[in-house]
């Protein structure tokens, strides 16, 4: 994306971000990838509802400071860390949506026992990366185990990730996230969940795959069909035994 059009998505998404209460104060972060190979990040101690386009910094892939008069992000390296595993990404959303942080403070993920299928088409697996301090490589390295096969995930005791081919589609992801979060907390306090099955779920999967749903591209893609829908069956299988179910 050219820079001008960079900086408006990520100004426009941290409006949406602290109007939804997906952030409070001065937390989280965002960044945009741009066509140069240069990166936009968020400042530092500002919130994300009070950004002028140019309180944010342009960065190289190192994380040096090449524009901009403001201390960036301190979770840089996570982002950073995003882009050089997913050349496809080119926006990333880190927030604390109340529900799905909940989830993530509990160590509870939420790709298991699917219960809509939006989710699927919306999100396809929720990833889960375990605690690391922030502002340490402790988080990079976490996220780097994850992030190559999804395109959220959760962020133990920390919040969430969403990212997209820009930074817009990556606000809307944290959205269907969070919407499925409260979804999932609901079926909890109702205690009458009632989860799609194993076979649902791999059609779900494999509606995503044919639609062209996913926005990035994934090396699955390019796949058999069949080879995803077995892929998917094996997953949803181990996933089942580590639960004891």
């Amino acid at each position: 994306m050219d820079e001008a059009g960079a900086r408006e998505q990520v100004i426009e998404a941290g409006k949406r971000l602290a109007g939804r209460f997906f952030v409070a104060s001065n937390d989280g972060n965002l960044s945009a990838r741009l066509d140069d190979g240069t990166f936009l990040v968020t400042p530092s101690s500002v919130n994300k509802g009070d950004m002028a386009p140019a309180d944010l910094l342009k960065v190289d892939a190192d994380g040096r400071v090449l524009t901009g008069s403001r201390k960036p992000t301190s979770e840089m390296k996570m982002h950073l860390a995003v882009y050089r595993i997913r050349p496809d990404v080119a926006g990333i959303v880190h927030a604390h949506p109340p529900a799905a942080t909940g989830f993530a403070a509990c160590r509870i993920r939420l790709d298991q026992d699917v219960v809509l299928p939006e989710v699927v088409f919306g999100l396809g697996r929720i990833g889960f990366a375990e605690y690391g301090t922030p502002t340490t490589e402790e988080i990079p390295r976490a996220v780097e185990k994850e992030i190559g096969g999804c395109d959220a995930l959760l962020l133990s005791n920390h919040g969430a990730l969403t990212v997209a081919g820009d930074v817009m589609q990556a606000f809307y992801r944290m959205e269907v996230l969070e919407m499925y979060a409260r979804v999932r907390l609901v079926t909890k306090i109702l205690g009458e969940a009632r989860p799609l099955s194993e076979a649902q779920v791999t059609e779900l999967f494999k509606v995503r795959e044919q639609q062209g749903w996913g926005g990035t591209k994934h090396a699955l893609e390019d796949v058999d069909p069949k080879v995803v829908s077995t892929i998917a069956e094996i997953v949803m299988e181990v996933l089942k035994a580590r639960d004891g179910r």
